[in-house]
């Protein structure tokens, strides 16, 4: 009599991986920062200019994301948003608005 393996096991660990997946740990805000032309960062990678437009934050690799705003006339802006921050946000419709400080 030949016996079947007990895959419940694997079953419910594929399904506990499914929901790990499947759960957002990321978010959208609309940025802007004044000069809409300086350099937006997010997480020290370049995601294009500071003019109004969502941008997605992704919390998956760590507790909290640096936004960087870099203009050549303007003192730098830095800013960090932990993930309840950034829920706060989105649970109050806040947008994310930087103004840099001239030289």
């Amino acid at each position: 009599m030949s016996r079947r393996p007990n895959r419940l096991p694997v079953l419910v660990l594929l399904a506990a991986l499914h929901a790990a997946a499947c759960t957002s740990t990321s978010y959208q805000r609309v940025v802007s920062v004044n000069p809409p032309d300086a350099s937006l960062y997010i997480n020290g990678v370049k995601v294009g200019k500071g003019d109004r437009r969502p941008r997605e934050f992704d919390f998956a690799m760590g507790g909290r994301v640096c936004i960087q705003a870099v203009h050549p006339n303007y003192k730098p802006e830095v800013e960090w948003f932990t993930e309840a921050d950034m829920r706060n946000l989105v649970d109050t419709n806040t947008d994310l608005k930087i103004t840099l400080s001239p030289r």
